[in-house]
């Protein structure tokens, strides 16, 4: 199996407010559907380290998430060179209200994953950064959750800050990447509050993702899956009252 690197960003205050339908229907929003890239075989990176990332402003009437990482991102290797990132590596393009979520396929080998934060409310700001990758000793596991496949690796990091409180994991093998996203702050979503999860499926232009809305929090899960997948996975999700959310205390 071939090994990925991904990098997400997640922006928030950039999208207008959506209106969703109901659980396994797709929300009436304008989107323009690519044709979904195949995972990127990393012979086709450059063969030196990554040993930086630049972080540029970026141009003003961005609009799409994705725009706004390609703008802002640029790597620099060993060599001296530098790069940039392309739309043909975007796996995942999600944006819910005002937040989005970019996952991308990187060239960098020793920290191939990747999660960017920023905030679009006061201008594209990065407000934190996460790498990763597989780890030589692996600590995947099922975290008594239905995933699309045996066992998953996870990463967390809680971005919350008096203005905006959020926390997102991230579970991912070689070449699936799944995120989860809880925030209060969902002003701009329309949906039903319930104990419940009563899942909005959004039509997305590269991967697939739904959000719903529950016991005072906005949860979002998007990924490279399939939408059947990330509906199991949402049906096995516990509380997001729960201490140990999004995984089971069993675990």
């Amino acid at each position: 199996m071939r090994r990925i690197g991904v990098l997400c960003v997640l922006v928030l205050g950039l999208a207008g407010c959506m209106t969703p339908k109901e659980t396994k229907s797709v929300e009436t929003i304008d989107v323009e559907k690519v044709e979904k890239v195949e995972v990127t075989d990393e012979s086709q990176f450059p063969d030196v380290a990554v040993t930086g990332t630049m972080i540029a402003e970026v141009p003003s009437g961005t609009e799409r998430v994705s725009d706004a990482v390609l703008a802002q991102i640029t790597l620099q290797y060993e060599d001296g060179s530098t790069g940039r990132l392309s739309k043909d590596h975007i796996l995942t393009e999600t944006m819910v209200g005002g937040i989005g979520l970019v996952a991308m396929t990187v060239p960098d080998r020793e920290n191939p994953f990747g999660v960017f934060i920023h905030d679009g409310k006061t201008g594209w700001a990065q407000r934190g950064m996460q790498r990763f990758g597989i780890p030589e000793t692996s600590s995947a596991s099922t975290h008594g959750l239905d995933f699309p496949v045996k066992e998953m690796e996870v990463i967390s990091s809680d971005y919350s800050g008096n203005d905006w409180p959020v926390t997102l994991w991230t579970l991912y093998d070689e070449t699936r990447l799944i995120s989860i996203i809880a925030t209060d702050d969902f002003t701009e979503i329309e949906g039903e509050m319930s104990d419940q999860p009563k899942p909005y499926v959004m039509e997305q232009a590269y991967g697939n993702g739904l959000y719903y809305l529950s016991q005072g929090k906005l949860i979002i899960v998007t990924g490279n899956v399939s939408e059947a997948e990330l509906l199991k996975l949402v049906d096995s999700l516990p509380e997001p009252s729960s201490g140990s959310f999004p995984f089971r205390e069993s675990e």
